[in-house]
């Protein structure tokens, strides 16, 4: 455990102080040999010290052999990272001889996954070190971990094996609530499944699956093909059947799905029963009947709408040619879909970008043409940066908040960017630069679509032109987060635009560290409002209505472009 905390240490040490890296998969605990405990006050050097009791968070009790690290986080700090202790059969953990600066702090053991100190999102508290600053008494609450397992079975109540379970977790991302895919497991041959070191929080189950004697090709259907026997035709049809995505305990709509609220250490059970259905067929008339003969097999792309419209994969829907230029996809169960046609141009071509999509909710046998199905957007545009050379690696990238879909284009050494390669549905887009050394976006225009403060609306088959235009000269917020006429540690610290709305790129955010500081890095010029709140992490920070109340006692700035500022933010 000591050398997986070692690597996050170096993985750490170049962020901003208070940021931690995002980690989209769990981490497995590994086996080490456990360092020597720690020593005790009155043996340790005399100076600056970090130390503390690591307690179980459910029960307050000590947690012994945890292994427990700290790395240097403020600019010009000792970069070593030689600081990992394990803690003894009392919890407790200290760091000696350390220099005046900011320390993240950070601890795992067995049934705890690794956590940072007070941590809530990406970021933490950070532990300052110095003269008149208490940082001996500290309790790290370690959470346990959780997990969720159950039993996946048919109508017979017989285990359904490699069904593919997948857990959302509904939370704030980016400011709003979303529920988003987080993990997921595959059925053994008895049905079970297993997810776990899992962080307390609101989950939803989905499950996904295919009836092992499914035969879903229909070839009774197919155009000229001859009509089967009335018995050959019924035994077809008891085969042709499917398993509709199903969600926790077992309903086929994620608005009704019951959602699993695991507490800290919590070990749920989750079962689901899958019931098979006749399955639907869907016809698509592609008009390339072209790319039929020549055996350039092209099929699409099919998805379903999900809780607040993320787009989900249809799981293994067998799809063929029935006719030139006529595509059938079965196994499908009623349900909204999204179908995304590739584009085959040419003997070379190999189905690069897609041509055209559609929306269609399915009750029954249906057919579509490709004639009827809007195109994707194409999008290009420039962006020139004020007395200075294209950064290497810059790219643009446009994010549909709604679907939490993201593109992204690299800019040229000319400035020239272009999403040819990417299927941009009609919709809102935020727009954002990317590895662009301290520059930020100081205009931005465009032909074909409208623009709104750092978004876009893109309005079906458009040719959309962007321009925007650079500037260096980020700047730099830093305060100090005050109750009651005290630094306050953990407030969540935000950094509002004007019509936020529109500017979600200009957002930043942070943590109070221990003594009540925070920095703001790499902000745009402009006027905003800091708000600091004592419990704020589970509020849509980006939503202009939560927003509002608290505005109303933040701290208005106005923010020069490439300077440093700071200001005390009371807590709300």
């Amino acid at each position: 455990m000591l050398a997986r905390i070692a690597c996050a240490l170096l993985l750490i040490a170049g962020l901003p102080a208070q940021q931690l890296p995002q980690q989209t998969q769990p981490r497995q605990p590994v086996t080490t040999t456990p360092s020597q405990p720690t020593a005790s006050p009155t043996s340790v050097p005399q100076g600056n010290r970090i130390a503390g009791t690591v307690v179980n968070s459910l029960t307050g009790q000590p947690v012994p052999s945890a292994s427990v690290a700290i790395a240097p986080i403020t600019q010009g700090a000792d970069r070593e990272i030689s600081k990992a202790v394990t803690t003894g059969t009392d919890g407790r953990f200290s760091f000696a001889a350390l220099a005046r600066g900011k320390y993240s702090l950070m601890a795992e053991a067995r049934g705890f996954s690794l956590q940072y100190f007070e941590h809530h999102d990406p970021f933490a508290t950070a532990i300052a070190v110095g003269p008149g600053l208490d940082t001996e008494h500290l309790v790290f609450r370690l959470q346990p971990d959780a997990s969720i397992e159950g039993e996946i079975t048919d109508d017979n109540n017989e285990p359904i094996q490699n069904a593919m379970v997948r857990l959302f977790q509904s939370s704030t991302e980016g400011g709003q609530q979303k529920t988003l895919p987080m993990n997921q497991a595959q059925t053994d041959d008895q049905g079970h499944y297993r997810i776990g070191h899992l962080e307390p929080g609101t989950y939803y189950l989905s499950v996904a699956a295919r009836p092992w004697y499914a035969q879903n090709g229909n070839p009774h259907r197919s155009p000229g093909h001859p009509k089967s026997e009335p018995q050959a035709t019924q035994d077809a049809a008891a085969l042709d059947v499917t398993y509709p995505l199903t969600f926790y305990p077992g309903t086929t709509d994620s608005a009704s799905a019951t959602p699993l609220q695991l507490t800290p250490g919590e070990k749920a059970t989750a079962d689901v029963t899958l019931h098979a259905i006749p399955s639907l067929h869907l016809q698509i008339h592609t008009a390339s009947a072209e790319n039929a003969v020549l055996g350039r097999m092209v099929f699409p792309h099919i998805s379903q709408r999900i809780f607040e419209g993320y787009l989900d994969s249809v799981f293994n829907a067998p799809d063929s040619w029935v006719a030139p230029g006529v595509i059938e996809i079965s196994g499908l169960a009623p349900g909204h879909y999204v179908l995304e046609m590739p584009l085959s141009t040419g003997a070379g071509d190999k189905g690069g970008g897609r041509a055209w999509y559609r929306e269609i909710d399915l009750a029954g046998d249906a057919e579509v043409s490709a004639a009827d199905g809007p195109g994707f957007a194409s999008i290009s545009g420039s962006v020139f940066f004020q007395d200075a050379h294209v950064p290497r690696q810059a790219s643009i990238q446009l994010t549909n908040p709604e679907t939490g879909e993201t593109f992204r284009s690299d800019i040229t050494d000319r400035g020239e960017f272009d999403f040819k390669s990417d299927d941009v549905r009609p919709g809102r887009y935020i727009i954002a630069l990317e590895n662009v050394n301290g520059f930020f976006l100081q205009r931005l225009s465009a032909t074909g679509a409208k623009v709104m403060g750092r978004t876009i609306e893109v309005g079906s088959t458009a040719s959309v032109r962007i321009s925007g235009i650079a500037s260096r000269g980020a700047a730099q917020v830093d305060g100090t987060a005050i109750r009651e006429d005290e630094p306050f540690s953990g407030a969540m610290i935000v950094l509002v635009p004007q019509d936020p709305a529109n500017n979600a790129p200009l957002f930043r955010r942070d943590q109070s560290d221990s003594d009540g500081t925070f920095t703001l890095p790499n902000v745009v010029p402009g006027q905003y409002t800091v708000i600091a709140i004592a419990n704020g992490w589970d509020l849509e920070w980006a939503n202009p209505a939560v927003l509002q109340p608290y505005l109303k006692k933040g701290e208005t700035i106005q923010v020069a472009a490439g300077g440093k500022m700071q200001v005390k933010v009371q807590v709300q």
